[in-house]
């Protein structure tokens, strides 16, 4: 695959990422997810200096969430829910900052990012009733511009919100975000063709860890845990960012793909040689580009 297109840092970032296939230790989950945050450190201490960021502990609908905001922002404009990706299994919203700091500046809104419960101690649907909770209650309180967004895990369950929210006949987003949606659970390897191997940061044996410790028990294609299997007519304007080394690009293009045929107005970015996520590192100026493009569509479909 060409890489012409690429930043410098964005080739050196493919030159030198160290692909990791270990299966996942789930005696170790809580150790792992420690080694996990202080690795993400660096580039959320980046982020919060970058976009001015502060931080609060707060508790929405009964879950503890963080109260994100930027101090660049005079008047919020709204709240924007964000959630963290991770697999369903890690992340918390400390790590994510790269994506939501962006986000809670640019879109001149507050942010409100639950500590969703994990799995495997907690798996599917416990997430989402997490993340439903405190969409409802940000739902019935924000009176400015609601948006939502999420990034892997986090935009499967953005994906379930929304659709939740239609199927409640609750206040949906004005606008919402999808970067790289875990939007089909399904394990079968064709689904990932043609980027089986192409991808430097997730595997398909990753991934088939993940769905062994979230979904015991759960058919993998019913429409609680994998939203590509729900609703779509209804949902709001959506942003979908992928790239063309993503894992989940298939994913992605079958999603929006699906939402055009609900009549839903969606806006899908295909990133030429990125991988899933890219958004998550910011050592390349794409990264940052891909932000600022997601924020002003969110903001120009919210008005």
């Amino acid at each position: 695959m060409s890489v012409d297109d690429l930043s410098p840092e964005a080739i050196e970032f493919l030159n030198a990422f160290e692909k990791d296939d270990t299966p996942i230790d789930f005696s170790r989950i809580q150790e792992i997810r420690a080694e996990t945050i202080t690795s993400d450190a660096p580039a959320a201490e980046r982020a919060i200096k970058r976009h001015a960021i502060t931080r609060e502990d707060i508790e929405v609908g009964g879950i503890p969430c963080e109260h994100i905001r930027s101090t660049r922002t005079q008047t919020s404009t709204g709240t924007l829910v964000y959630l963290f990706g991770g697999g369903f299994i890690f992340g918390c919203p400390y790590s994510d900052l790269t994506i939501s700091g962006a986000l809670t500046e640019l879109c001149h809104v507050d942010v409100i990012a639950p500590k969703y419960s994990l799995a495997p101690e907690h798996p599917a649907p416990a997430a989402f009733n997490d993340c439903m909770n405190v969409y409802r209650e940000v739902a019935q309180s924000s009176g400015g511009r609601l948006l939502l967004a999420g990034e892997s895990a986090g935009g499967n369950l953005a994906l379930l919100v929304a659709q939740s929210a239609v199927r409640e006949n609750i206040r949906i987003p004005d606008a919402m975000g999808l970067l790289s949606p875990a939007a089909d659970l399904r394990p079968d390897s064709y689904l990932y063709e043609p980027n089986y191997t192409r991808d430097p940061t997730l595997s398909h044996s990753i991934l088939a860890d993940v769905l062994t410790a979230y979904l015991p028990g759960i058919d993998p294609k019913d429409p609680i845990v994998s939203p590509i299997f729900g609703g779509m007519r209804g949902l709001p304007p959506t942003i979908i960012t992928t790239g063309t080394r993503d894992l989940l690009l298939a994913m992605c293009l079958r999603t929006a793909r699906a939402m055009h045929r609900a009549d839903v107005d969606v806006d899908t970015r295909v990133w030429n040689g990125l991988w899933h996520v890219f958004e998550y590192y910011d050592d390349y100026p794409e990264s940052a580009e891909s932000l600022s493009e997601i924020a002003s569509i969110l903001n120009r479909k919210s008005q």
